[in-house]
Order: C-alpha cells, then sequence, then structure tokens
C-alpha cells in the first residue's frame, strides 16, 4: 500500500491531485495493486463524468508504466475509446488522433515486444480499429483476420493460465477486440455465414477466458449485440431481438444501451411494431446525443424520420435535428455519412421532392460504397436508384440499377444474406415498373420474384 490509500479513495480525488501523483504511484504499486487498479479503471461508475480523466490516467500508464505488458494494455484501452470524441484531453506524447495514434500504436508494440506474435496481433489490432472507425471494410476484414492468425501463435489465447500475469490480459483484451471487429468486417461486406462461423469460434474464447477471469461483460455485452445483427440480416427477427435483450443484461452504459435499442428499433419497425420502434429509437439518438460520440446519432435520426407520419413526430424528428446541429460530433466513417445522405434522399422521396435533384447524389454514394466494399449498403441504394429512374420514367437506367443490384447480390453476398435483399430489390422493382407504367412486369416482379 502507498501512502496515498487505497486505489479506488485516491481516485476520489480531484483531477489535478491525480495527475500529479499518478506517475509516481505507478512505480510503488505492486502486482495486485495494478490488477485492482486496472480493474476501477474500467468501472464506468467511477469515471462517470470524469471521462477525460480516463483517458489521461492510460495515456500516463502507456508512458510511465515500468512494465511493458501495462504499457501496452493501456494503449490497447485507449485504442477502443479512440476516435472522433468531443472530449478529448491533451495525452502527452500519445497522438490524440486516431490515425497517428494508430500508427503510434502499432510502432510501440513492436518495440515493446519486438517481432512477436503478441506486436503483430497488437499492431493488426491497431489498423483494424482505424479501419473499422473510417468505414474501410476490406481493410477491417484483412487486418482483423491477420491479428486472429496471430493469436493462435500465442499459448495463453487458446489456454488460458489460471495464474494471470499482465502480459495475459494483453492476450486476452487484443483477441476479444479483433474478433468483435473480423465478425463486424464479415457480416458488413455480406457474408453472416462466415460471420457465424467466426462467432461461434469467439463464444468458445469467451468461454475459456471466462473460466479464469469471471464473467466477461464487456465481450458478452460485444458479442449478444453482433449475434443480434447476424440473426437480423438472415431474417430471424425473433432470434435478434432475444440476443439484444441478452445484451442488454450485460451493457454497462447508457451509450452502449443505445446501440442495443437501435437494433431493437430495426426489427421492430419490420415486424410492425412501430410505437415500439419509434421509442427505442428516439431513446438510443438521445442517449449517443449525450454521449462523447454525438456523431452516432446522426444517421439514426434521418432513417427514424422517414416514420415521422403525424405532427407529433415531425416536429420530435426536428427537435432532435436542432440538438444534433449544436453537439459537435464530427463523423469520419464514410459508410455512416453516406447512409445517412441516402436516409435523408428517401425520405425527401416521399415527399414528392423532385428526382431529378436525387439521382446524382446516389450515383456518388454509390461510388462511395463500392470503395468501402459495403455491399448490402451498396444494393440499397441502387434500389433506391432504381425507385428514382423509375419516377422519372427512365427504363434504361432503371434496368440498369436492377441489373447491377441483382449482380452483387449474386456475386458478392453469401447465400443466407441473399433472400431478404432479394425481396427488398424485387419490390423495388415492382415500384418502379408500376411507376414507368408497366404493371403487368411489375405484378410479375413483386408476386413471383419478390415473393418466391
Amino acid at each position: 500500500m502507498t501512502d496515498c490509500g487505497n486505489i479506488a479513495e485516491f481516485l476520489q480525488n480531484p483531477d489535478e491531485i491525480i495527475l500529479a501523483k499518478f506517475p509516481r504511484l505507478l512505480s510503488e504499486y505492486d502486482s495486485t495493486e495494478i490488477i485492482e487498479l486496472l480493474s476501477i479503471l474500467e468501472n464506468p461508475e467511477q469515471f462517470r463524468n470524469r471521462l477525460p480523466l480516463r483517458l489521461k490516467l492510460y495515456a500516463i500508464i502507456a508512458e510511465f508504466a515500468p512494465d511493458s505488458a501495462l504499457k501496452l494494455l493501456a494503449l490497447i484501452r485507449l485504442l477502443r475509446r479512440m476516435g472522433s470524441r468531443k472530449d478529448m484531453p491533451e495525452l502527452g506524447e500519445v497522438p490524440p488522433r486516431l490515425p497517428d495514434f494508430a500508427d503510434y500504436m502499432a510502432i510501440r508494440a513492436h518495440e515493446l515486444f519486438l517481432n512477436s506474435p503478441i506486436a503483430d496481433a497488437v499492431s493488426a489490432l491497431a489498423d483494424s480499429t482505424r479501419a473499422f472507425r473510417s468505414g474501410d471494410l476490406r481493410e477491417m476484414s484483412r487486418a482483423s483476420n491477420s491479428g486472429i492468425n496471430a493469436l493462435y501463435e500465442i499459448e495463453s489465447w487458446s489456454n488460458p493460465p489460471s495464474d494471470l500475469n499482465i502480459i495475459d490480459f494483453v492476450v486476452s483484451e487484443t483477441g476479444h477486440e479483433l474478433y468483435f471487429i473480423a465478425i463486424n468486417a464479415a457480416l458488413r461486406s455480406g457474408d453472416p455465414s462466415g460471420a457465424k462461423v467466426l462467432a461461434e469460434s469467439w463464444s468458445n474464447a469467451i468461454n475459456r477466458w471466462e473460466r479464469v477471469l469471471g464473467v466477461l461483460d464487456r465481450q458478452r455485452y460485444q458479442y449478444y449485440r453482433i449475434v443480434g445483427h447476424i440473426n437480423h440480416v438472415v431474417g430471424l427477427l425473433d432470434a435478434g431481438v432475444d440476443a439484444y435483450n441478452h445484451a442488454l443484461e450485460h451493457a454497462p452504459t447508457i451509450y452502449t444501451k443505445a446501440f442495443l435499442w437501435m437494433g431493437l428499433a430495426r426489427i421492430e419497425r419490420e415486424l410492425g411494431r412501430y410505437d415500439d420502434c419509434w421509442k427505442h429509437a428516439v431513446d438510443a439518438i438521445r442517449a449517443w446525443q449525450n454521449s462523447p460520440y454525438p456523431q452516432a446519432a446522426a444517421p439514426w435520426i434521418e432513417w427514424l424520420a422517414i416514420d415521422a407520419d403525424s405532427m407529433e413526430k415531425r416536429a420530435e424528428i426536428e427537435n432532435l435535428r436542432e440538438t444534433q446541429a449544436k453537439s459537435g460530433g464530427v463523423e469520419i466513417n464514410r459508410v455512416v455519412k453516406a447512409m445517412t445522405e441516402l436516409y435523408r434522399l428517401i425520405a425527401s422521396l416521399r415527399t414528392s421532392d423532385d428526382p431529378v435533384e436525387i439521382a446524382p447524389h446516389l450515383d456518388r454514394l454509390i461510388v462511395e460504397m463500392e470503395k468501402a466494399g459495403s455491399f448490402p449498403n451498396l444494393v440499397t441504394i441502387l434500389a433506391t436508384r432504381a425507385v428514382v429512374y423509375g419516377r422519372l420514367e427512365d427504363r434504361e437506367k432503371m434496368d440498369e440499377s436492377i441489373g447491377r443490384a441483382r449482380e452483387i447480390i449474386s456475386e458478392k453476398l453469401a447465400p443466407d444474406a441473399r433472400p431478404p435483399v432479394e425481396f427488398f430489390v424485387e419490390s423495388a422493382h415492382a415500384l418502379a415498373l408500376r411507376d414507368v407504367g408497366e404493371y403487368d412486369e411489375a405484378f410479375h416482379a413483386l408476386f413471383e420474384r419478390a415473393l418466391e
């Protein structure tokens, strides 16, 4: 025990006292106290209103900790909090911007552990997280799977020891984050079957580590959240709801619950539970707007605006937009930015805006989705383009859009991802055919192709 008393009490001091004494304390804490410190630093209640302080403490650990593994663990925990957040403090020698931080972290991993599998896995985590935040699905997949391959060269990943050292925490947290990103990459690029295989492997890993660490709430939250998304994509809506509800049991904060509420809202819209959908979506949007990452709310405001079918709901949407405009969040993910614009365009189609103005925007979004490798979203945009050109009575471009969407489904999406997307595309095709006056073809597209 140091002369500053126990760790929890020490962290109740004002920020300036904590920051002044913390570097010295790091060298005085024994291994038991370090483990306790690492646990307290992840306690959301301890830092509920002091999030920048936690970032600064991890930056101090990364710079001044006497143990290399502890430095690396601090960088890993900083990484998952990096991004375009509005409360980013000064972090000493640690770069505060994610692209620079990812480069810094990869370099430090190899400096601290040379050319070892641990350094390779941590470096891959840095690269895949940067790709995750920017929306580059191809790089997400490449880097995360490279990191997972490196993991299996580390004995403790497959066989966690009962007597844990800090390096074992590094391996555990690196592995779980890599799996979450790899599964997201597979799912978002149109391969839910591949995502499911990865999820099963990850579930086995979580079980192994829980035998020595106890319940891993963060990993359980992430796992059930991604399983909910997988089930939704393949049309297992009730199973998706169950998974999201399981995730809610492990979600540590309102911010993390927001992702689950939005997942539920998306399913509830498809099930026709519009009141539940509206409530969950509004709760999620407001939670994001009150977080360090308010930009997360932007696409979902426009997604929800499509359902604003009353004066009260339209007023609530305007209120959410006004709050968003004042939030100060900056979106860096190009897929999210593209989908935010798409939702606005879909809403404008419903209010009979001139489709001539919409078509060029869709062409630009198509290019963005192709670059990112976001094939399910690309299909959505192509289907919307078909409807727009149906409104414009341009049969050639309408057919071109539907043909390209079918091609993407056939070539880029896994078989189990295709049925819901095919239904969406053929329904859009029917709508477009109706607008160009081809009623028999529209009937065929809807009642034969879409429903088969």
